[in-house]
């Protein structure tokens, strides 16, 4: 039998208010996550507007419970400003994405999650990959200081599509700081090969890792529903040496919310036992 893998399990989530924080922060710790995933989007909990006081409350509320914060999600506005033909909101990037890196200081995590932009009709795409070239190079800079990584993710956004372009873009940025943040599911959903193929290709460029389930081509599922042969994607991480973090980030239930966390968690050791 393989040894299980050796992970650790995150939850990866917008925080909407403190009433939501107070009602499932304790739920994910109970069901057996080592830690959150944070969103930095405007009217959320950190936001850009209010997170040097929120991100250090944040903390203390997951330290109380025994969780850490490993990673931040970006949020929206680099979908729309890293390819913006605009270099005023090329430079809104640059600064949303040092005022996330500080936020993700304070609460003691080291990976920022970033959407290297969503595709445009008004955009080439030779042009979008420059700009995302450009945004990786300089970003590299600011993490840094912050000693962090930036993780570049997979996304519906649908820039880069395929895995040889993936690979190439995270060689053209040609910096240990600026890295592949793979979403398994994602690769499924939009039918873009098999996930376990992208991480033995990916082998070292990858930081860290979403997973979910869903149809090939189709639409997303739950873990253990969908077209995702996780023998095949465990066995490829295992392969790789990865031994990071890997991340839910699913929808809530509108009821019994706590029997997500609970579900998610014993399928995620299913998952890693495989």
């Amino acid at each position: 039998m393989s040894q299980r893998l050796n992970v650790k399990k995150g939850f990866s989530l917008v925080w909407d208010n403190e009433e939501m924080i107070a009602q499932l922060l304790g739920c994910i710790a109970q069901a057996g996550f080592d830690g959150i995933e944070p969103t930095f989007n405007p009217g959320k909990i950190p936001s850009p507007d209010k997170y040097l006081q929120q991100a250090p409350e944040l903390k203390k509320r997951c330290d109380d419970y025994g969780l850490t914060i490993p990673s931040l999600r970006a949020g929206g506005r680099p979908w729309t400003t890293i390819p913006s033909p605009d270099p005023k909101e090329r430079g809104q990037a640059l600064e949303h994405t040092r005022q996330a890196l500080e936020c993700l200081k304070l609460m003691g995590g080291s990976v920022l999650l970033v959407v290297p932009g969503q595709i445009q009709a008004d955009i080439a795409y030779d042009e979008h990959w420059k700009r995302v070239v450009e945004y990786g190079q300089r970003v590299s800079k600011i993490a840094e200081e912050f000693d962090a990584i930036i993780g570049l993710e997979n996304v519906e956004a649908r820039f880069p599509l395929s895995l040889k372009d993936w690979r190439d873009l995270i060689t053209a940025i040609n910096h240990p700081r600026v890295r592949m943040y793979l979403d398994v599911g994602n690769i499924t959903w939009l039918g873009l090969g098999f996930p376990e193929q992208w991480i033995a290709a990916l082998k070292g460029l990858i930081c860290q890792v979403h997973f979910k389930d869903a149809e090939f081509g189709g639409v997303l599922r739950n873990l253990l529903a969908g077209d995702v042969d996780w023998p095949a994607v465990v066995g490829a991480l295992r392969n790789s040496g990865y031994e990071g973090w890997i991340s839910v980030e699913p929808v809530w239930y509108h009821h019994a919310p706590q029997r997500l966390a609970q579900r998610l968690s014993h399928d995620l050791d299913a998952i890693f036992s495989l």
